[in-house]
């Protein structure tokens, strides 16, 4: 009897693997790469030493945090990886969502070319606020985790049909799990439609279409989102946390005054150089850049000849781009800190797009005067980009070194701490610890003030470590105290700080300012 022969095969794992990576084109590929290479490179120190601030103290073994701050999707995320606060696992896993947030925002921004490539790998894994967020480091790989969330939501949103759909989706998830990065993703599609309505060949009517798509994914992505926040917080209230209780609620009165802020921050940041995070020279090379991104911008309209309508179309997304990157001033009315203005790396990654753009225009006339000029804002263009990376970099590491002597300060001043408590008359082991008054009175909180030119949340110094609320998790998880250590803002220590006895004592560390009083170890830390 014959067998039957079946053409019908399943493929195996690898097959599909081998297909899929394929299918990747090149510079996705060198995109990714050169983000993990250089991520390492810039963060090694990092994910190598476990250099804690208070909040990572306070989560070192925690997995639950969020849900009251509106981010009720980080506790899930948070128990991915564990409960622990793990430096290398978290800082890997953090590098390949910075790679592919990297890679959805080349193929989004059009940057094919390997050096394009390369240099918007670096300004993303490099901008100060990733050191400030690993300074976070129970929660980074999930922050990052959310960056990658708003990218792809731009990059499905901007390329499928029916994107909208899933970027709005993937809006909401990424506000869900770290708010601030939906700017990232209305930059990106600000981005994209420019160079959209560039090429020419949509109507007026075809680009506003994109436009109401692309709002109704990031207006969709909101709702969403906010609907889940009332839904995870019907049993809880959100709590008053750099404005986010009251986050998506507009006051018209202050909305200019906002918007005016969003703009000027680039200013503070990029000119004035205000947390000290550039070169002293680069604030020339960031006004040559911006000249003559302003001129290749220019340029393209002139070749372009695209009417009136597009052309200004053209010129309010160009004048909205800035602003969708630094939206966060708009939506929450609070204090915005580092670790909110990711986004304003993007300021530096359209100028390398608009140079790809521009360089395409008519090729083989590398002698025309046209040509000429482009080449040399492309110069600019890139020194200015490499050499503001590289400035990241020091600055990355200088931020790394002041949490370590911040941390080795720390540790010794409270073995000191301990063993003079451990010495006090009358001490039994395990007896709780109430420090009265806080240790900014410390006759040296800032050893090394030299440092204090770095200025980056969450990057601590020595005075802060010893007042904020987790020191006294400090003392237990890294210092191996025993007993509960009660900090200067609590009942326990505001009520003993009350007694005629503790009044009368001196500051620490003079003799006399560790008492055993009322069952308590008593440290009178200030008045």
């Amino acid at each position: 009897m014959d067998k039957k022969k079946y053409k019908f095969s399943f493929p195996t794992p690898s097959d599909c693997l081998h297909r899929l990576l394929g299918r990747v084109p090149k510079y996705i590929w060198i995109t990714f790469i050169s983000a993990c290479v250089l991520g390492f490179a810039t963060h090694l120190f990092m994910f190598a030493n476990k250099l804690p601030n208070h909040d990572d103290i306070g989560h070192l073994f925690s997995a639950t945090y969020g849900t009251a701050s509106g981010r009720w999707f980080l506790p899930t995320i948070l128990r991915l990886d564990g409960n622990f606060s793990m430096p290398w696992l978290i800082g890997t896993l953090s590098v390949l969502m910075l790679a592919f947030s990297a890679c959805f925002t080349v193929s989004v921004m059009r940057i094919r070319s390997a050096l394009g490539c390369i240099l918007t790998a670096a300004v993303m894994v490099t901008f100060p606020t990733v050191a400030a967020t690993f300074s976070y480091m129970f929660t980074a790989d999930a922050y990052f985790l959310s960056l990658a969330l708003t990218c792809a939501a731009a990059y499905v949103t901007v390329r499928c049909r029916w994107g909208f759909v899933l970027g709005a989706v993937l809006v909401s998830l990424s506000m869900g799990i770290y708010q601030s990065y939906f700017s990232a993703a209305a930059v990106l599609m600000i981005g994209a439609l420019m160079f959209e309505t560039l090429d020419g060949d949509k109507d007026f009517r075809r680009l506003l279409a994109l436009a109401l798509k692309y709002i109704l994914a990031l207006g969709a992505g909101i709702v969403i989102y906010f609907i889940v926040v009332k839904i995870s917080t019907l049993s809880i209230d959100l709590v008053d946390y750099m404005g986010i209780s009251d986050m998506g609620s507009l006051s018209i009165s202050s909305l200019p005054k906002q918007i005016v802020s969003a703009y000027l921050s680039y200013y503070t940041y990029f000119i004035n150089n205000d947390i000290n995070a550039h070169f002293g020279f680069l604030k020339y090379l960031f006004t040559l850049t911006g000249a003559c991104s302003v001129g290749l911008g220019i340029h393209l309209l002139f070749q372009k000849k695209l009417g009136l309508l597009r052309t200004l179309l053209v010129i309010v997304l160009a004048i909205l781009y800035p602003l969708a990157g630094n939206i966060i001033y708009v939506m929450v009315a609070a204090k915005v800190h580092s670790l909110m203005v990711y986004s304003m790396c993007f300021l530096l990654i359209v100028p390398i797009a608009l140079m790809e753009y521009s360089l395409q225009l008519n090729p083989n006339g590398k002698r025309s005067w046209g040509y000429i000029l482009r080449s040399l804002c492309s110069w600019a263009i890139v020194i200015s980009v490499t050499l503001t990376s590289y400035s990241y970099y020091i600055y990355n590491n200088k931020a790394y070194l002041k949490l370590e002597l911040c941390y080795e300060q720390a540790y010794c001043y409270s073995t000191r701490l301990i063993s003079a408590v451990e010495s006090t008359d009358g001490y039994k082991t395990g007896m709780p610890i109430a420090l009265v008054g806080f240790a900014s009175n410390y006759v040296n909180p800032d050893p090394t003030p030299r440092l204090d030119e770095v200025k980056l949340t969450g990057i601590l110094d020595m005075e802060e470590f010893l007042t904020y609320y987790a020191y006294g998790y400090f003392l237990k998880f890294y210092c191996g105290y025993g007993g509960p250590v009660y900090m200067g803002s609590s009942d326990v220590s505001n009520t003993l700080k009350q007694k005629e006895a503790v009044v009368a004592m001196p500051i620490y560390p003079t003799v006399g300012s560790i008492q055993i009083i009322d069952k308590y170890v008593v440290v009178k830390l200030s008045e």
